[in-house]
């Protein structure tokens, strides 16, 4: 099996290291919690663009600083509060000891990714990282997937053997279906209303991944045949 794995809020706590920059940096000017609401509110789960973000900060927090250096000073704030979510290296290191291949497949820019990587220690528990940044090529297209595929000599892999697992439905799960692999989505406690359902949806990463390993022993040996030990 093949796993494809989102990065931001997938694999690491991108929104809750953002989180906490900003309430840190609302404190430091002596702001309060209807300031963090509204910075939080505006990044929109990491999604918003990047100045529109920088613009709420300044105005929320005075700031004089020109917009891209806001986006700068956001970008190493999340880097300095990031952490991978509890569970998931370890679950990774499960699927790669039972032979399977496991590689990191994300939106964003090359330094920001590689950071967030490096200071969660992600290299050594997956195969592979593939970043759009670095492809000129991002998700909901499909074709960041099959780079991710043929980066690891997989390109001609039986599709119903690979997995997109990750957060965001309008692209890690649209990418997923355009490439005709199964999709396994995080839902972190919300509801689904993206379309049709994914084929696995778990609360958290280690959940969701657990039950897409179970789905595919299921396919794998079909319905009432005992999995072997």
């Amino acid at each position: 099996m093949i796993w494809l794995l989102d990065l931001d809020n997938t694999l690491v706590g991108r929104d809750v290291a953002f989180a906490a920059w900003a309430r840190g940096a609302v404190a430091e000017v002596g702001g309060d919690e209807s300031d963090v609401a509204a910075i939080v509110a505006a990044d929109r789960g990491g999604h918003a663009p990047k100045t529109d973000v920088a613009r709420v900060i300044v105005e929320r927090l005075g700031w004089r600083d020109e917009l891209p250096a806001v986006v700068e000073r956001f970008r190493q704030g999340i880097l300095e509060h990031v952490e991978a979510y509890p569970g998931v290296l370890a679950a990774l290191d499960g699927l790669r000891a039972d032979g399977h291949r496991v590689v990191v497949v994300t939106n964003g820019t090359s330094a920001q990714q590689r950071g967030k990587i490096a200071r969660c220690d992600v290299a050594p528990h997956v195969d592979d990282v593939v970043v759009s940044d670095e492809e000129q090529v991002a998700k909901p297209d499909p074709r960041l997937l099959e780079i991710a595929l043929e980066r690891i000599g997989a390109g001609a892999a039986d599709r119903r053997e690979v997995w997109m697992v990750g957060d965001a439905a309008h692209l890690d799960v649209a990418a997923g279906r355009a490439a005709g692999v199964r999709t396994a989505w995080v839902s972190h406690g919300h509801a689904w209303a993206g379309g049709p359902v994914p084929d696995v949806v778990g609360a958290t990463t280690v959940e969701t991944l657990a039950l897409a390993a179970a789905a595919s022993r299921v396919a794998a040996t079909g319905p009432g045949t005992p999995a072997p030990l």
